[in-house]
């Protein structure tokens, strides 16, 4: 055996070694969002603290003797950072969208794979999938995409009007105001907004981002029923009831890059 193996073995055996076996477990919530966490302990790991991102989860990398409080400790203090990493690694690993049988799309958030077949147009939403009817499936691959994209947006704008009227009038009795009208809409550049008259534009594509993503934008535009600029009173009346809103903001930079049809 080559000795530069052999040695690589060796350490790699130590370090295999100085992994303890049972790991503890947990759950962190960093606003709304609930993170599962593992904490492994090193015997080779002297100070520093490591961290590892895996879908839902957390994997904490710490020195053997690390007690549970000390770990919680740790993740307290660097919950605003845990938050916008998550969010920033979730949405870098959503693909591009491909509107294809077999292609993936976010709702709310959710990995859902596109299942594409023929029959009267209409999408209808199953875990982990959407179903996506297009009336002839002999169009050319770009027009068969196309025709797709146009459903699964027809039927986005159709739940947006029920999900977002839900979340409006959720918020807006939790912040004490009236709206006089929520329109879904086809924006280009933003999020929402909120006329001189109280009227609530959204925009349907809100359907496709986490639910306290979602959840920042409804408010935030409900805020300016009350204070229709972005004073200091419009900020700290949104944080009074969204502690967290400046983490929503940062992982909705993120977000919007990947969710433009």
């Amino acid at each position: 055996m080559d000795c530069r193996q052999g040695r690589r073995s060796r350490s790699f055996f130590r370090w295999v070694m100085s992994v303890r076996e049972e790991p503890s477990e947990g759950v962190v919530k960093v606003g709304d969002v609930e993170l599962h966490y593992t904490v492994v302990r090193s015997k080779r790991r002297k100070r520093s603290v490591a961290f590892c991102f895996e879908d839902n989860s957390l994997r904490i990398l710490v020195p053997v003797a690390t007690s549970r409080q000390a770990v919680e400790a740790i993740l307290a203090k660097r919950a605003d950072w845990i938050l916008r990493e998550f969010s920033k690694r979730k949405a870098e690993s959503l693909p591009s969208l491909v509107y294809a049988d077999g292609g993936e799309f976010p709702f709310l958030g959710h990995r859902c794979v596109l299942s594409v077949a023929r029959g009267r147009g209409g999408c209808a939403l199953s875990p982990g999938k959407i179903r996506v009817r297009v009336g002839d499936v002999t169009l050319s691959p770009a027009g068969l995409q196309e025709e797709v994209r146009l459903e699964l947006m027809l039927w986005l704008r159709k739940c947006a009007k029920v999900k977002l009227k839900k979340r409006a009038d959720y918020w807006a009795g939790k912040l004490g105001v009236n709206y006089k009208r929520l329109l879904v809409v086809k924006a280009v550049r933003r999020w929402g907004s909120c006329s001189a008259d109280n009227i609530i534009r959204l925009n349907w594509r809100l359907m496709m981002l986490p639910l306290p993503l979602l959840d920042y934008v409804v408010l935030h535009e409900l805020c300016h029923v009350r204070h229709k600029n972005h004073s200091r009173s419009f900020w700290n009346f949104l944080e009074k009831y969204m502690p967290d809103w400046k983490l929503r903001r940062q992982a909705l930079r993120v977000w919007e890059k990947r969710v433009i049809c």
